[in-house]
């Protein structure tokens, strides 16, 4: 009986062997200094952080070319193009973050990545028909605000659709040091859907919890979703 047993491990690990050797196997990635950050401190964030992308590349399915405005290290790209046909170009101010982006993630294909501060001017790329900006307007200054929405959406075909993510105003206190700092610029729904609307025909604002996207009582979400049509 052991000796039966003994083979039907080793039928097992041989089983194992032959998955081992899948070539796909050897495309590894180096994490950076953000997406390292929120693995070995807080996972749980960058589960909820590429569920935001899943539900943008849902919403995005259908488009040719895609920009996402503030992509970071760009591992939400990695959801976009999983997720579509698209053409994505990711856009970010920080050149550690698009040094990282352009090094580990544009060799993987199907994805471009500029260093650009998008206060100061307008995109400088081709047309777009789809725009994804996650965790990023919460961290724009009032003041800035008008002209950081005005230049991104000034690369969009008026058959575009938009997906913005920030952290409801309500979940404020429940925030770490760090990112009260940084989040200068916090939304409740109707803010955040008055906002979007100056500059798109169409917006429907979805609450979410963690990854779960729901249409819910707004006061107890921590995040809003909205989505855009110009």
């Amino acid at each position: 009986m052991f000796g039966d047993k003994m083979d039907d491990l080793s039928k097992t690990k041989e089983m194992w062997d032959r998955v081992q050797q899948d070539p796909e196997l050897d495309k590894e990635i180096l994490l950076g200094r953000i997406g390292s950050h929120s693995l070995s401190r807080d996972p749980k964030h960058l589960e909820f952080t590429l569920s935001r992308y899943k539900f943008a590349a849902k919403m995005l399915h259908d488009r040719k070319r895609i920009v996402d405005i503030g992509c970071g290290e760009g591992l939400g790209c990695l959801m976009l193009k999983a997720e579509t046909k698209a053409r994505i170009t990711g856009i970010d101010f920080d050149p550690e973050q698009i040094s990282y982006a352009n090094k580990y993630i544009k060799p993987l294909g199907g994805m471009d990545f500029i260093c650009q501060d998008l206060i100061d001017k307008k995109i400088g790329v081709k047309k777009a028909d789809g725009l994804v900006s996650i965790d990023v307007i919460e961290h724009i200054h009032p003041d800035e605000q008008s002209r950081f929405l005005a230049n991104i959406v000034s690369c969009l075909t008026d058959e575009a659709v938009a997906v913005f993510g920030t952290p409801s105003i309500y979940s404020q206190k429940h925030m770490s040091k760090r990112s009260r700092i940084g989040h200068i610029n916090l939304y409740d729904e109707k803010r955040i859907k008055d906002t979007l609307l100056e500059y798109f025909r169409y917006v429907f604002v979805f609450s979410m919890n963690d990854e779960m996207v729901h249409t819910g009582f707004a006061k107890m979400a921590h995040y809003f979703l909205a989505l855009c049509c110009k």
